[in-house]
């Protein structure tokens, strides 16, 4: 991949091919070609641009990345002309252009080429029916957060990007592990048990995994110690440590009967497991929505009064099991993140997004995301203009409430559909 990076599996299982230009994200960003590193230029605005465009899914306009890493520059057209000369140098072969620079958007085009984010969010939609080696081989391309140690100051728009796909990222490395852990027998899942619970030190589920392992080996004064070790842990932060002390009861008195993980088994693998449990409710936490990017907190705000909205309309459906509001507006004035908010409450959905109003426009971005494969189900701008907030705000609510009920019932019956037809679940 690139200079000082070690990865124990093949390229080519975790989605990877190709003997082109390899970028890496997921740690320190480095860039190889031919299996030999590249230097990359000192500045750091060249290669936070760099990890901007291998991301960024359609062209970016020049205007966007100005104001994305330029606060207030003297020239910054002329700013950005200068790192994309070095990106050039860095991409570029006589034969083959990959950075596109047009007269008003910049694009740089990666196919044939080798990026592990790329490779691990491609993974993230079917991440289920991935084989055990797989899994193994996208939880080995991290080597540290996306874009590590590339953070810059005077840059709050690129620092709201950068911290956002850290965390989605974050999130899909937590998912590859779960699955992981579902997968391999308790001697191996000890290991990736360990780096998830580095990952999420409050993720009930790794902490429930780590005490059903040690039951099942009989190595009960290690999980006395772990649980000991882990109530202080959330104490200390003031979160509920009852779940964890009733899984080790239950995995004392039952130790044969957890599972160490959610994670549903590969597609080839499948036969060989037992039938999921019996039929639930799809369960779904709908956390306060934000001010947005940049613009400071608003508790109590407008973003505060559309949530409770909508988890009231949400929990008049039979369908679905609701989290209470008192619980989720908790775990936001804790400064937890959506996801692991959903982890905590161990629910299959969390909705998240945030609110801003302007003197003419009330503007809503919402997201419906699936907890056990942090992937995004569904996602929606709603931008109306302000005639009456308050029916603004119910209309919105409405078409919320009714986008995130269809899309929970689709996803669910797409996921009975791959279910062992004797399990109740999947009829």
């Amino acid at each position: 991949m690139g200079a000082g990076v070690e990865i124990a599996v093949e390229p080519d299982q975790a989605g990877l091919s190709g003997d082109g230009l390899r970028l890496r994200l997921l740690g320190p960003l480095a860039v190889s070609a031919g299996g030999a590193p590249l230097v990359l230029p000192a500045s750091r605005k060249v290669r936070a641009l760099l990890g901007f465009l291998a991301l960024a899914a359609r062209p970016v306009t020049r205007s966007r990345l100005c104001e994305l890493l330029w606060e207030v520059p003297a020239d910054p057209r002329g700013e950005l002309r200068w790192c994309l000369s070095k990106i050039r140098r860095i991409v570029d072969r006589p034969d083959c252009r990959r950075l596109d620079a047009g007269v008003d958007t910049v694009r740089l085009d990666l196919a044939g080429c080798a990026v592990d984010a790329l490779a691990v969010a491609r993974a993230a939609d079917g991440i289920s029916s991935l084989s055990t080696e797989e899994l193994r081989a996208l939880a080995a391309l991290f080597a540290g957060d996306l874009l590590d140690g590339l953070d810059i100051d005077h840059s709050p728009a690129f620092t709201a990007w950068l911290l956002a796909q850290r965390r989605r990222f974050r999130d899909h490395r937590i998912s590859l592990l779960e699955h992981l852990v579902g997968r391999l027998p308790d001697e191996e899942a000890f290991r990736p048990l360990e780096t998830w619970m580095q990952v999420a030190p409050f993720d009930v589920r790794a902490h429930q995994a780590l005490l059903a392992a040690l039951a099942r080996q009989g190595r009960i004064r290690e999980g006395e110690e772990h649980l000991a070790a882990a109530v202080r842990l959330f104490d200390g932060e003031g979160l509920d440590g009852a779940p964890l002390r009733d899984a080790w009861r239950r995995a004392r008195t039952q130790p044969q009967e957890l599972v160490p993980a959610r994670a549903m088994p590969a597609a080839n693998e499948r036969d060989e497991r037992p039938p999921a449990p019996a039929a639930h409710r799809a369960s779904v936490a709908v956390m306060p929505f934000g001010s947005g990017p940049g613009h400071a907190p608003d508790p109590g705000g407008p973003g505060d009064g559309l949530a409770h909205d909508v988890i009231t309309r949400l929990a008049k459906l039979r369908s679905l099991f609701v989290i209470a509001r008192g619980t989720v507006f908790a775990l936001r004035d804790d400064g937890i993140a959506a996801a692991a908010a959903g982890r905590l409450l161990d629910v299959d959905y969390v909705v998240s997004g945030w609110l801003r109003q302007s003197s003419r426009r009330i503007t809503v971005a919402v997201e419906l995301a699936e907890v056990s494969t942090a992937r995004i189900v569904w996602a929606d701008v709603f931008d109306d203009p302000v005639d009456d907030v308050f029916l603004v705000l119910d209309r919105i609510g409405d078409q919320i409430t009714a986008c995130i009920d269809r899309e929970i019932e689709a996803s669910e019956r797409n996921r009975a559909l791959l279910r062992p037809p004797g399990s109740l679940d999947a009829w």
